[in-house]
């Protein structure tokens, strides 16, 4: 009987070790993948200033021109703020990267009172998660989740991973100016 226990107790400790002891492993266990998104946003923000930073003009991308500041770490660009210039406002576009691959994109518009005034009179806020090249979230300017399952919601997703790309590509080229 004290055999049969032992055994049992052994057979029991070695199923939990293998198969559900992974709690206590000092392995995190994987987060969710908005809340892991945003601490790495946030870790990339908190180092902007030791970051080599390359600007270029965008041509294209706006009626009034922008700019580009690519955020290097040594030979990888974790961060872009691409600004767009128009005459009725301009938008702030903020991507985020992670082992090459665009991970967030942040887009803030900015709307004037009038032609070419300057003075905001309204501001929209968009935010884009992205996994392995997939939009996984978006949440639009009224703080609401897209659906996946639209048609804009796949168009967002081709639109800031072209962007991305060209953004990346310009960053690392030697011309001043990227085209749209």
């Amino acid at each position: 009987m004290k055999r049969l226990l032992t055994f049992s107790l052994v057979l029991v400790l070695s199923l939990f070790l293998l198969h559900g002891g992974n709690s206590l492993s000092s392995t995190p266990q994987p987060a969710d993948p908005i809340q892991s998104i945003r601490q790495q946003y946030a870790t990339i923000n908190k180092g902007t200033r030791r970051y080599r930073k390359v600007k270029k003009e965008l041509s294209g991308f706006s009626l009034e021109g922008g700019e580009m500041t690519a955020y290097f770490s040594g030979p990888a660009i974790v961060k872009i703020v691409a600004n767009h210039f128009g005459e009725s406002g301009r938008a702030v576009e903020e991507y985020y990267y992670s082992k090459g691959k665009l991970i967030f994109a942040f887009r803030k518009d900015y709307r004037y009172d009038r032609p070419m005034s300057g003075k905001v009179v309204s501001t929209q806020e968009n935010r884009f998660y992205f996994q392995n090249d997939r939009l996984i979230s978006w949440v639009n300017e009224d703080g609401r989740q897209v659906a996946t399952a639209t048609d804009e919601f796949k168009q967002k997703q081709d639109e800031y991973l072209e962007s991305s790309s060209k953004f990346l590509t310009g960053a690392r080229s030697k011309n001043a100016t990227i085209e749209a």
